[in-house]
């Protein structure tokens, strides 16, 4: 899968101790948790649902204002989920997915993006964008992503509902 820019998707492999693939998944495909997660997100709104298919509205700050929607298909029981892009400002292009299966007492996460940026600004600017949507962002996106299963075990363990 490489995106129209030439440049190579990304591929990431992370293992998530002491955690599922069901509270995984559920973390991920919580869309409106999304800005609370991860910094560069300011907003997220999902504008449709049908089946399997959901359609997000992203709304991110790096560098520059960034608008883009993306139709997520959403598949509980195989604990996956795979991307399209749908329409963009900035981001013109956008295809990858998540995969979560057991691995001893925690979940594999396989993640997966390929990206097309385009804005009137320097090549340095862009790739500082870029990498800023998906390469240097990783580590962290993947430390929210544990510490919101923590917190939902925490909260699940003391039976306090989850917000």
């Amino acid at each position: 899968m490489n995106g129209r820019s030439g440049r190579e998707p990304v591929q990431k492999r992370h293992l998530l101790p002491r955690s599922t693939p069901a509270e995984v998944y559920a973390v991920v495909t919580d869309f409106a948790v999304y800005p609370r997660l991860f910094p560069e997100i300011k907003a997220t709104r999902v504008l449709e649902t049908k089946g399997a298919v959901v359609r997000v509205e992203f709304r991110a700050q790096i560098v520059l204002p960034i608008r883009y929607v993306l139709d997520l298909v959403c598949d509980p029981e195989r604990r996956t989920v795979d991307w399209t892009f749908v329409e963009g400002e900035i981001v013109t292009d956008s295809v990858g997915g998540w995969r979560f299966t057991q691995e001893g007492d925690g979940t594999a996460i396989d993640y997966r993006v390929s990206l097309e940026v385009k804005a009137p600004v320097p090549g340095f600017v862009l790739r500082k964008v870029t990498d800023g949507l998906v390469a240097a962002s990783l580590p962290s996106m993947f430390a929210a992503i544990d510490g919101e299963v923590r917190k939902r075990q925490s909260l699940q363990t003391s039976g306090l509902p989850a917000t």
